[in-house]
């Protein structure tokens, strides 16, 4: 999938509206990043530093909590894009907000999309990231390889969080709301295939 391709998707079909219940979480911004190659759009993930305190070495996008100096939750994204891989914010071109995600840790995460620069160069921050995690969008979005396992989930009662999501990928393992966001924006431009999953029996 190139840019172009990708453009007249996004565009075609609206994003879901999910109406979370208003309960006291903290905020928090990630931005669900996409750089172009020669052969097509790259979706740039990371995996997290093991001396980080939380989500230790796990594969997610780039961002973290809104802090007090923040001036907005997309400011939150592209600062925390711009600390942990080095690229600055008028490198990236924002085409817009996905749907918001909770978390069990009592976060909701406000996920953006933009285009990084081609030529723009990632240079992660070893206290943060430990690996930058590039991966074809195309492979990503679909259906067919991701697995769904329905939980109940006792630790926030009230939202409806009753499903997590699996995306393996090379041998690694990308889950939790990381997963679940790929999960929803491959619905959104892909919605004639949002009836196939796989059952994960993992867990």
């Amino acid at each position: 999938m190139n840019r172009q391709q990708f453009l007249q998707q996004f565009l075609l079909y609206p994003q879901p509206n999910i109406d979370w219940p208003s309960i006291d979480l903290h905020q928090s911004a990630v931005l669900v990043a996409l750089q172009e190659r020669p052969y097509g759009l790259d979706l740039i993930l990371t995996r997290r530093s093991e001396n980080l305190r939380n989500h230790a070495q796990q594969i997610c996008f780039a961002g973290g909590r809104q802090d007090l100096t923040d001036i907005s939750l997309l400011h939150t994204a592209l600062r925390e894009l711009e600390e942990e891989l080095g690229v600055l914010p008028e490198q990236v071109e924002i085409l817009g907000k996905l749907p918001s995600q909770p978390v069990l840790s009592r976060f909701m995460i406000h996920p953006y999309i933009g285009f990084i620069a081609a030529d723009a160069v990632l240079r992660p921050d070893p206290n943060e990231v430990s690996e930058v995690v590039r991966v074809p969008l195309q492979r990503m979005l679909d259906h067919r390889t991701h697995y769904t396992k329905q939980i109940k989930s006792k630790r926030i009662e009230q939202l409806p969080y009753h499903e997590l999501v699996f995306i393996p990928i090379d041998g690694q393992l990308i889950w939790g709301a990381t997963a679940a966001i790929i999960r929803r924006l491959a619905d959104q431009l892909h919605p004639e295939n949002r009836h196939l999953y796989l059952p994960f029996h993992g867990l």
